[in-house]
């Protein structure tokens, strides 16, 4: 499987701007937002992608793949030759230039640092020493002024380079399906969050709770919808309709907003993206 995108040195940094009602422009700063589950097959990694395609139309973004099993990079045609190459090394070693491991443009605006099965061991290894939860923030933090968003894809589970991610965000995206077992999984996310941020171990905050598998005919999806409905969570309006498109963009490696641009699903995560940003800002301003 070939490698997508070029490596090399990163291009100079691009702000995004706004301007508020009294027409004074604000220069934002980078929003961080790690993508998360408590379990897989809920289409974190495939709303990552989507997100990050995006919000590449908005912005310079850069896509941080924290998972060992190299599924964002994938969804990119983007594989990483070994430890070297990838967020593996970066983190094993925090002198390593993480510039060194990015593939650029991999779309146009869309930078990527993949992920290695040797993140497995690293982040073990990492565990041992103190050094994990911090591990991506230290790393990511000489790239922050190059980029108006970094977003993070976690593994689907709540264990240490999950937190290691959240760590190095501000934001924190969780998403749910039809699967009544998902809504459980959105609760276990909001819990995890609270409790590092009382432990300080980050000040990411929830920017909200997105349905990406939304059968409007079918009844299991509105009673998930119900039942989060009445947590309190931060539930977003945009909710991603229920498509064969999003697995076999999958496979063609190319994200549904670009392989369907025009499809009901890739307007909905557009949609998304401008809800998760509108959000953020409200949030941190």
């Amino acid at each position: 499987m070939g490698t997508v995108g070029r490596v090399g040195r990163a291009r100079a940094p691009h702000r995004l701007t706004s301007t508020t009602r009294a027409a004074t422009v604000v220069t934002l700063p980078c929003m961080r937002l790690a993508v998360c589950s408590s379990k897989g097959g809920v289409g974190k990694t495939a709303t990552a992608a989507n997100l990050c395609v995006a919000l590449a139309r908005r912005g310079r973004v850069l896509a941080v793949d924290t998972d060992p099993q190299d599924s964002l990079g994938r969804a990119f045609g983007v594989v990483a030759k070994g430890r070297d190459d990838s967020l593996a090394a970066l983190l094993e070693d925090p002198v390593t230039e993480a510039r060194a491991a990015i593939r650029h443009d991999v779309v146009p605006g869309l930078d990527l640092l993949p992920a290695h099965p040797a993140l497995e061991a690293v982040s073990v290894q990492l565990a041992g020493t103190g050094g994990l939860v911090t591990s991506i923030r230290r790393g990511l933090r000489p790239l922050l002024a190059e980029y108006d968003h970094i977003v993070l894809d976690t593994r689907g589970d709540l264990g240490g380079l999950t937190l290691a991610a959240v760590c190095a965000a501000d934001t924190v995206l969780t998403v749910f399906t039809s699967d009544p077992g998902s809504a459980l999984g959105v609760v276990r996310v909001a819990a995890f969050l609270e409790q590092h941020r009382t432990y300080e171990n980050t000040s990411a905050v929830l920017v909200g709770v997105a349905c990406v598998d939304w059968d409007k005919d079918g009844r299991a999806a509105k009673e998930v919808f119900g039942a989060l409905a009445g947590t309190g969570l931060p539930l977003l309006e945009t909710r991603v309709p229920t498509s064969r498109r999003v697995p076999t963009s999958a496979l063609a490696k190319r994200p549904v907003v670009l392989s369907a641009p025009s499809s009901p699903v890739a307007r909905a995560y557009l949609a998304l993206a401008d809800e998760v940003l509108a959000s953020a800002e409200r949030l941190h301003t």
